[in-house]
């Protein structure tokens, strides 16, 4: 019992760490895999057509019968991230006291709303007049990602800010690049294709009213190309549960050494 009290509060030996990510990583992965399997095929479910939430869409047209393994993942990614964020702020308050409160808190909030996107799936249901399940779903995949993306950013200047100007540094900050450097690669690429995508699709536009031939929406033009939102949305998704997973494991090694059990 006083082991899984320390791991809650993110106090976890190299060797409990190790299991901790391990089991994450198998349970997460296997509840999405689960999810996937009960697509229906008939569905055709494709990171290029389908975003990532729509394995926990109830709906008719996605999956309405094993839909809420999805919801289960995330729940699931939500609570078991947030001891890996208070492992992650034991080690950067050797930087900051105060960077690494607000980076913890940017990441704790990240997964509340990871939680949240599981407990409002991407449905069409009412809620009221002119609220819809999806209308929130939306807006808190969009506060994960913000805060989530913040707090990644966060951490990565108070690496650079302990790199260059502090004198007794306990961090070893040359693992840390290759993960950054992944990390901010992927996040480049996909903005750089999903805003050109709107400069294509206003050209796409022009040329079919010049040629009296219409032309479907953004997102259906999008699909299966490489300006593909699910697309992106999938892979940037995956990207940060594997940065998470790394910057953990990183500071096993690289980072300093807080008390532990």
């Amino acid at each position: 019992m006083a082991v899984i009290f320390q791991c809650l509060k993110g106090q976890f030996s190299a060797r409990i760490l190790y299991r901790y990510l391990a089991a994450l990583c198998f349970i997460f992965w296997g509840l999405i895999f689960a999810a996937w399997l009960g697509y229906p095929a008939e569905n055709k479910y494709s990171i290029m057509t389908h975003t990532f939430s729509f394995l926990g869409s109830y709906e008719e047209k996605h999956s309405p019968v094993w839909w809420w393994l999805f919801s289960m993942a995330m729940l699931f990614w939500s609570v078991a991230g947030m001891p890996l964020v208070l492992y992650i702020y034991r080690h950067f308050v050797f930087v900051s006291k105060w960077g690494a409160r607000v980076g913890a808190a940017l990441l704790l909030l990240g997964c509340l709303n990871i939680g949240l996107v599981g407990i409002f799936p991407d449905v069409k249901t009412p809620l009221g007049p002119t609220l819809r399940v999806t209308h929130i779903h939306e807006k808190v995949a969009i506060f994960a990602a913000a805060a989530f993306i913040l707090g990644i950013v966060l951490h990565g200047l108070l690496l650079l800010k302990d790199r260059f100007f502090s004198r007794d540094s306990q961090f070893d900050h040359r693992p840390f690049v290759p993960l950054y450097g992944f990390w901010l690669t992927i996040l480049t690429v996909a903005s750089y294709f999903l805003i050109k995508w709107e400069y294509v699709y206003a050209d796409m536009k022009v040329a079919a009213r010049e040629a009296g031939t219409s032309i479907g929406s953004s997102w259906s033009e999008a699909m299966n190309t490489i300006y593909s939102f699910p697309l992106w949305e999938n892979i940037l998704i995956y990207t940060l549960f594997l940065f998470l997973v790394c910057l953990a494991l990183i500071l096993t090694k690289a980072g300093p050494a807080p008390d532990t059990p």
